[in-house]
């Protein structure tokens, strides 16, 4: 049962927390130990180090899978090794300083990268003939987002998979389309989710003929095959099968019965002992695929390529199964190359920003009650989903009323 296992894979992880946090355990175990009875506050303030210690250990879990995969190379064996290790091999190859060097070489690694990616969303805007004003404040947008900091200072590898998002456009706006194909290839076998932007980035080549490929087309698309068949068939030759199904096969599947901020969390929790219904799958994935479609062509002039990958991206992260925070890096990173176009009083987008953080709060509220009060608040959590569903469903609607193309 897909219950079952999720709690395996929970209890996993309990040993790793709790070795990272053994002086504060002890400090806790020794004043209970000490104490002939227990009263309410007792032992309060160790348990409140002990309890802070965890939590800081489970948010910096990703880095640790990353670095123990990238420590399982360097003693010959396979990546996959490493339980939770969902990632292609090249990612473990990238953080083997990690094991050489300093700990935290990955997330100085992943800020430099932040950087380099500010660096190219300048370069494409300035290109476009903004000024130096709008360019950059739209740079400021990404490189000084709260999100983004965290996120690659945390040691989360979201900004590697960013990167060649935003250099596959830099290639396209340069008509180097055998590189852009070479590098949105890279894109996809590093993180699936780019996919959903290669029909729009196909259609955007050819602008006299949507149905009959050209030439150019046909360079991005065999770029794209190329980078993609050679990576793929050098990690399978090195790990097989595993491969496979860790990287690729699995996050097709996948299916999380934890809280999160999807609309279908509820409907995943409660049917999490029944067996996949393909009808329910076809209905759930049914109208993202279709704004999916729409999207790429309408704004699939070379011009509004990158509002055509903001709006995709924001279209999955809203109607996927799963949605963490992190997903959010996947429509932030391509917001700043937009902002030039999209033309909306301060008053409608400061609203819209403040709606977007009220209704966040608002689901991080309930989730905060049942993950550390211990009080069911799952109706709750999936009520305050939906309310925050709605709201990016508004924001969506307003960014594609007041975006004016080039």
């Amino acid at each position: 049962m897909e219950a079952v296992k999720s709690a395996k894979d929970r209890f996993k992880k309990y040993p790793l927390l709790i070795a990272q946090c053994e002086e504060t355990a002890k400090q806790y175990a020794l004043c209970v130990l000490e104490k002939k009875t227990l009263r309410k506050n007792d032992c309060e303030a160790e348990f409140a180090r002990f309890k802070a210690c965890v939590v800081k250990a489970a948010a910096n879990i990703d880095y640790k899978v990353f670095t123990d995969a990238a420590r399982h190379i360097t003693e010959g064996d396979t990546p996959f090794k490493r339980h939770t290790y969902r990632y292609t091999p090249l990612l473990a190859f990238l953080l083997i300083p990690n094991v050489y060097v300093h700990k935290d070489f990955g997330k100085i690694f992943f800020s430099l990268v932040d950087i380099v990616v500010a660096v190219l969303i300048r370069r494409i805007l300035t290109r476009q003939k903004w000024n130096d004003k709008v360019v950059t404040i739209s740079v400021f947008l990404w490189l000084y987002n709260p999100l983004t900091i965290v996120i690659s200072t945390r040691g989360n590898a979201d900004s590697l998979a960013v990167l060649p998002v935003i250099l596959t456009l830099d290639f396209l706006q340069r008509d180097q389309f055998f590189l852009a194909g070479l590098i949105h290839g890279f894109s996809v076998h590093f993180r699936l989710y780019p996919i959903i932007f290669s029909l729009a980035m196909f259609l955007s080549i050819n602008k006299y003929n949507r149905f009959i490929p050209n030439l150019n087309q046909f360079k991005f698309v065999n770029g794209c095959a190329f980078s993609l068949l050679v990576l793929i068939g050098f990690n399978y030759k090195l790990y097989g099968y595993q491969f496979l199904y860790e990287s690729f096969l699995y996050h097709l599947i996948r299916r999380d019965a934890k809280h999160n901020f999807s609309v279908y969390f509820y409907m995943s929790y409660l049917s999490s002992g029944i067996e996949p219904n393909l009808l329910k799958k076809v209905l759930t994935l049914l109208p993202q695929i279709m704004l999916l479609l729409s999207l790429s062509y309408k704004y699939s002039d070379k011009s509004n390529l990158p509002f055509a990958l903001f709006t995709q991206a924001m279209v999955i992260v809203m109607y996927n199964s799963v949605m963490t925070s992190q997903y959010f890096f996947w429509f932030l990173s391509l917001l700043p190359l937009c902002l030039p176009n999209i033309k909306m009083s301060n008053c409608r987008s400061i609203s819209l920003i403040c709606a977007w953080i009220l209704s966040q709060g608002i689901w991080l509220f309930f989730a905060y009650l049942l993950e550390f009060q211990g009080i069911n608040t799952f109706l709750f959590i999936w009520i305050s989903g939906l309310l925050f569903f709605t709201t990016n469903v508004k924001i969506l609607m307003d960014l594609i009323r007041c975006y004016k193309a080039s």
